[in-house]
């Protein structure tokens, strides 16, 4: 692998990282609005997963 192609996969994995974190804090605030109800499960599961995810990227760096 060349240098540029590592340097392009790290900043592609930073990129994926970011917009992870985007999401999970999005979907935080909207777990905050649906606390109490069905959704609430829903929520902290996609939000669980993210957290997955972003661990999965920050390992690969």
């Amino acid at each position: 692998m060349l240098c540029g192609d590592i340097m392009a996969d790290k900043n592609n994995t930073q990129e994926r990282i970011k917009k992870a974190v985007e999401l999970k804090e999005n979907l935080q605030s909207k777990l905050e609005k649906v606390k109490g109800t069905p959704r609430e499960e829903e929520f902290q599961l996609q939000i669980d997963k993210l957290n997955e995810l972003i661990a999965h990227l920050e390992g690969e760096l």
